[in-house]
């Protein structure tokens, strides 16, 4: 991760530097004395450490100013003085340090932005696994010791047991990874329905509906699997099936 300092004073962003660098987590990539260096190569940085009073210049303003930046790097401000904490945060600072600089504290700031970054990274990489798996219409699910790419289309439903998502096919129960209310949003697209707080059914292989009481009903399946639609979902179901009552 590369990071920039600015400060006006040489002996801070010297001690600075040297704390950062001892963590041997970052790459402290350049230091500065105002904001127009920084301002020049700021796209190639993941986090500057801003100084707040910068002589003429302010850190907050441009804070302010990189706020509607969405590629902005994160600003953590390095300053002497605590009294604009609360102005810091206002625009969105990762967070906020004190002069005379502590180890301890540098090191954790590092460890939490890395944190940060890595939890990111796996969310990108889940967000690209789940988009090239909707283009290809399948779900990941797993049996004994075995991954298999599933079809949508050939699943029944998906329950929730023991604390456990469960996918029914005709070829058997696997599991997901997923809870059931992930993956109702994932599948509402694909012609699934949520019917019941432990069920979402495809309806492509709904055959019949039960009435099994006063205007209640279960899904009876082709392979003659019973579901039962429970009060809260019952609505939506009769508007699905368009029943008069």
């Amino acid at each position: 991760m590369n990071v920039y300092i600015v400060d006006d004073e040489p002996l801070a962003r010297a001690e600075l530097r040297y704390l950062l660098e001892q963590t041997a987590l970052v790459n402290v990539c350049g230091e500065s004395e105002n904001l127009e260096d920084f301002c020049k190569q700021y796209e190639q940085i993941d986090c500057v450490f801003l100084d707040i009073e910068l002589g003429m210049n302010n850190g907050l303003d441009l804070a302010k100013q990189l706020l509607l930046d969405a590629q902005r790097p994160e600003i953590i401000f390095a300053t002497a003085y605590d009294e604009y904490a609360l102005q810091a945060f206002e625009v969105s600072a990762f967070d906020y340090i004190l002069k005379p600089f502590e180890a301890q504290r540098v090191q954790a700031t590092v460890e939490k932005l890395l944190a940060k970054k890595r939890a990111a990274q796996v969310k990108t990489m889940e967000e690209i696994k789940f988009s090239q798996l909707d283009k290809l219409d399948k779900l990941t699910v797993y049996v004994n010791d075995r991954i298999l790419l599933m079809k949508i289309q050939d699943i029944l439903y998906c329950t929730s047991e023991d604390s456990k998502t469960v996918v029914v096919t005709e070829q058997g129960r696997f599991f997901a990874s997923e809870s059931l209310a992930a993956l109702e949003k994932k599948l509402a697209l694909k012609g699934f329905v949520r019917v019941h707080r432990a069920f979402i059914v495809n309806l492509e292989h709904i055959v019949e509906l039960e009435p099994w009481s006063s205007s209640k009903y279960n899904l009876i399946l082709h392979n003659r699997h019973s579901i039962p639609v429970s009060r809260l979902y019952m609505k939506d179901v009769r508007k699905i099936f368009d029943l008069s009552k």
